[in-house]
């Protein structure tokens, strides 16, 4: 058999969860081998998993939009989606602190105004 792919896979076994329809719907999935474009989930039933969505990894604080490749019964090819600053992976520690430095900000901007009355 030809090989395809574009860059070197890795072997990994990682567990992870695909959020889809705007983080109301999630499925786990086990990461089985990855590059830095891609990686091959393990999923229960890839049937019901759309062709975009998100892919937490719990253990490296990472979050990554991505967009399936290829898909078998239990398995989904995906690739990593690559662009602007949006679409790159995010670590879900900053995530959490920019969404409290937001809401501090928000506080201090409301005692700030009410002071100025």
């Amino acid at each position: 058999m030809r090989e395809r792919r574009k860059e070197q896979r890795w072997p990994a076994y990682l567990g992870g969860r695909a959020s889809f329809f705007r983080g109301q719907s999630t499925a786990d999935v086990l990461i089985r081998n990855r590059s830095d474009s891609g990686a091959k989930l393990i999923v229960h039933d890839g049937r019901f998993i759309p062709d975009d969505f998100n892919l937490t990894l719990p253990e490296r604080q990472a979050e990554y939009r991505v967009c399936t490749r290829w898909r078998r019964y239990n398995e989904i090819g995906v690739e990593f989606k690559a662009g602007g600053a949006d679409d790159m992976p995010t670590p879900l520690s900053s995530a959490r602190r920019i969404k409290q430095l937001k809401a501090k900000n928000a506080e201090l901007k409301r005692r700030l105004a009410e002071q100025t009355e």
